[in-house]
């Protein structure tokens, strides 16, 4: 239980870096300046390209000139800027011809790889509340709604992974090939696929907890039944002979009978109510008058005859 605890706060500690790591990826690009200019996709040579900058960076949100440190002549703003030389730049003799034969190619990838990321992250933060829970709280829908966030959200994190390694891979390989320096953004992508081991690690341990959780309902299952459980027929039996067995006679009148559990009770007579018909039977015997005596076996005998 002890070991079981601890790596479930260690596996919690590798969702909410996984998280982090995230949220810088999606912030890349969101500001010019301090450290979020270093977290780019693609840095390349685009000298020639129209009125191109020299050296181009690529974000999440924009594109930026780069020079001796500085971000200048950036585009303007926009969720999921689509990484496109030729639509950031226009067409020209000096693009690489790959850049004009697969543009949907390139526009696609970074586009949509950015809209799987923002989904990978909305599940990250979903799957932390019943990654804490499942530490501290004994119920099975925990553990199990925690291994399911964490599947989907690993599923969306390896996607966009891949559809972001997949569009700028292939953008270096063409600038390659173009005689043109680039290279990939060395923070981006090591984020990412930390945050692809991260998840990965989540996802399995996830699994193995909800399989060998064993959880209980808010009232264990065990208390309802000891508490609504019927006698047994052997209960039953011995209960009726006690019945039968545990009265005596004194002559006031029948046995009381116990009570049978489980069978209808007759309703009773109200208290001192039996009292007060045998002490009239008994005095009625006595007199003269009485049409009726007691037989001595308790019951009521015929009329009384003139002797």
């Amino acid at each position: 239980m002890i070991f079981k605890r601890f790596v479930n706060i260690l596996v919690f500690l590798f969702l909410l870096g996984a998280g982090l790591l995230t949220f810088f990826l999606i912030l890349s690009g969101g500001r010019q300046s301090g450290t979020l200019k270093n977290f780019y996709w693609l840095q390349a040579d685009t000298n020639g390209f129209n009125s191109a900058p020299a050296t181009t960076r690529w974000y999440n949100y924009e594109w930026c000139g780069y020079d001796n440190g500085q971000l200048a002549n950036c585009s303007s703003k926009a969720p999921a800027k689509p990484f496109s030389p030729r639509d950031n730049f226009g067409d020209s003799p000096n693009l690489p011809s790959s850049f004009r034969d697969h543009r949907k190619t390139y526009y696609y990838l970074s586009r949509v790889g950015w809209a799987m990321l923002l989904i990978g992250l909305f599940f990250i933060a979903m799957a932390l509340v019943p990654a804490f829970l499942a530490t501290f709280l004994p119920f099975k829908a925990v553990p199990v709604l925690y291994c399911v966030l964490s599947w989907l959200a690993l599923f969306f994190i390896v996607l966009a992974a891949c559809l972001y390694t997949g569009c700028y891979v292939k953008a270096r390989k063409a600038f390659h090939k173009g005689g043109r320096p680039a290279k990939l953004g060395v923070k981006n992508f090591a984020f990412i696929w930390t945050s692809v081991f991260l998840m990965l690690a989540n996802a399995i341990w996830s699994t193995i907890f909800s399989a060998t959780h064993k959880g209980r309902s808010s009232c264990s299952d065990h208390d309802m039944y000891a508490q609504y459980e019927s006698p047994s027929i052997d209960t039953g039996n011995q209960l009726e002979k006690s019945t039968y067995t545990s009265g005596t006679t004194d002559g006031a009148g029948p046995v009381a009978v116990a009570p049978v559990i489980g069978q209808p009770q007759p309703a009773t007579a109200a208290k001192g109510g039996d009292g007060k018909f045998f002490q009239k039977l008994r005095t009625r015997k006595h007199s003269p008058s009485a049409d009726l005596e007691p037989a001595e076996d308790g019951g009521l005998a015929g009329p009384v005859t003139a002797r």
